[in-house]
């Protein structure tokens, strides 16, 4: 069901600041917003769903897809919201808008302290469309030297967020972006579609601009982590989903150099600013958080992989949400030197 009316927007200072993001992820004009918020609603939790392609795509996208957008909205969006996403819960029928029947998100919440009328449901899902034709081809000085067969491709992508415990669906964006296929390619080839990539991390933090209004008061100032980490996908490699296996067993059929390039490629798309070295690097080394730059005097050192906290694979949003909690989380971290340890963090 869904209340009727829309309520009063963001504040300007939450609205500026998630638009900055958005425009970071290349956020075009276009979208389209609709809003059903009762205004009693107040937010702690927020589940990003594995992404959904309406066309054939491996497993392992749709993990990194939806990592990638928790990624665009968790530099504002988390300061209001925890943020959950795949391999931290299971979701049996995508398409159910009773979430908490159709997932297994409403167990991630007593941890935290947390009811379900507390908690929505993010769903990103996106369809292609293809059209053949022809293209005039020119030369350097604009002269006709015949035409050339393209396909114009669109990709139509909606945001959709529920708040299971009611039943409403309190916002949904929709936009679309169109490839130019043309384009000359600047990257490594690592993300095999940038204009969907973008596409959906703006929709994404729009939508969650829509709700920072409605988040839950804190009971204190969240906690500061002051380091950086760059995240190994390893979960992305072993992630499945029903009729879909995991990457790893493609890259048990391949040879050693396609294996690796195709490794990579994942380590890559996760982590862009990554150098070739730093990637081939993390490819060799366990999954998880790769410690890049610590504060003086910290319990973590540069070259560490968090491999677990509090129990559970770590991920970037575990270790942000660890900035909610009134007590270090306890953390299994790889040593530069093989060794492993247990550190209490913050």
């Amino acid at each position: 069901m869904r209340p009727g009316g829309n309520v009063l927007g963001v504040s300007r200072r939450v609205a500026v600041a998630f638009l900055c993001a958005a425009l970071a992820c290349g956020c075009k004009a276009g979208f389209t917003k609709r809003l059903w918020v009762r205004p009693s609603l107040k937010i702690s939790a927020v589940a990003v769903y594995p992404f959904v392609f309406r066309w054939e795509e491996p497993a392992y996208r749709s993990f990194e897809l939806s990592q990638k957008l928790i990624d665009a909205v968790a530099p504002k969006g988390g300061d209001y919201f925890r943020l959950y996403g795949p391999s931290e819960f299971k979701v049996y029928r995508p398409d159910d808008d009773n979430a908490w029947a159709a997932t297994s998100a409403v167990a991630l919440l007593p941890s935290a302290g947390l009811v379900p009328d507390q908690a929505v449901v993010l769903r990103p899902v996106a369809e292609k469309r293809v059209q053949s034709g022809q293209k005039e081809v020119l030369d350097a000085k604009g002269r006709p030297l015949g035409t050339a067969a393209v396909q114009e491709v669109t990709y139509i992508g909606r945001v959709e967020i529920l708040h299971p415990t009611t039943g409403d669906m309190v916002v949904e964006v929709r936009g679309q972006a169109e490839v130019d296929p043309f384009a000359v390619r600047l990257d490594d080839g690592a993300d095999p579609a940038p204009e969907l990539t973008a596409l959906m991390q703006a929709l994404a933090v729009e939508a969650l601009a829509s709700l920072a209004h409605y988040a839950a008061p804190k009971s204190g100032p969240l906690r500061e982590l002051d380091i950086a980490v760059a995240f190994n996908p390893k979960l992305a490699f072993t992630y499945s989903e029903g009729g879909r296996p995991a990457l790893e067993v493609k890259l048990s059929s391949l040879d050693p150099v396609e294996a690796e390039l195709l490794s990579q490629g994942r380590v890559k798309f996760a982590n862009p600013d990554l150098t070739d070295a730093e990637v081939a690097k993390l490819v060799r080394l366990p999954g998880g958080l790769y410690v890049r730059k610590v504060p003086k005097g910290s319990k973590l050192e540069v070259g560490d992989v968090v491999m677990a906290i509090d129990g559970e694979s770590a991920l970037p949003q575990s270790l942000h949400r660890l900035r909610f909690t009134s007590v270090p989380g306890r953390l299994k971290v790889r040593r530069a030197s093989g060794e492993t340890a247990e550190v209490e963090y913050p």
